[in-house]
């Protein structure tokens, strides 16, 4: 388990329009062999398993709690 935790950004919820590019976890999506794990800004719950940085302009919707959440940019 990766010891660095980068907690994402707390969204209120989106435009349904585009709801097509919402991506939602857990469980966690691998992006790579992870040194971080990016996690849901409200509850916690690991969403992104990637190297630092690599997670960027993303929308991930947690299914633990139902809180949107967006990668720092």
């Amino acid at each position: 388990m990766s010891s660095t935790r980068i907690p994402l950004i707390v969204l209120a919820a989106p435009d349904p329009r585009q709801t097509e590019y919402i991506l939602s976890a857990p469980p966690a999506i691998r992006l790579s062999d992870h040194s971080v794990d990016y996690t849901c800004g409200r509850c916690g719950a690991a969403l992104v398993h990637a190297d630092e940085g690599q997670v960027q302009g993303l929308v991930i919707h947690c299914t633990d709690c139902g809180t949107y959440n967006c990668s720092p940019r």
